[in-house]
């Protein structure tokens, strides 16, 4: 170990930076975490929004052609 006024704050910087690298490494590995926990919830919305794009397609399809019958039954009492 280095004594002296140099040695002991770049000892207690060492330290310090030791205990920085210690929580930033946790923070990681919650973020990671974090990450994985929202990538699997945007998964499920993604496939709810499909599902709803599938309904809504099938009620415009269903709407078109309603009109369609409604304007040739119109033409045809003509």
């Amino acid at each position: 170990m280095v004594t002296g006024g140099e040695g002991v704050d770049t000892e207690q910087e060492i330290m310090y930076l030791r205990g920085e690298v210690a929580r930033l490494g946790a923070d990681m590995a919650n973020l990671t975490g974090w990450q994985h926990t929202q990538n699997g919830t945007i998964d499920r919305v993604a496939a709810r929004v499909d599902k709803l794009q599938y309904w809504i397609m099938g009620l415009l399809g269903t709407s078109v052609m309603s009109l369609f019958l409604l304007v040739a039954n119109l033409v045809a009492k003509n």
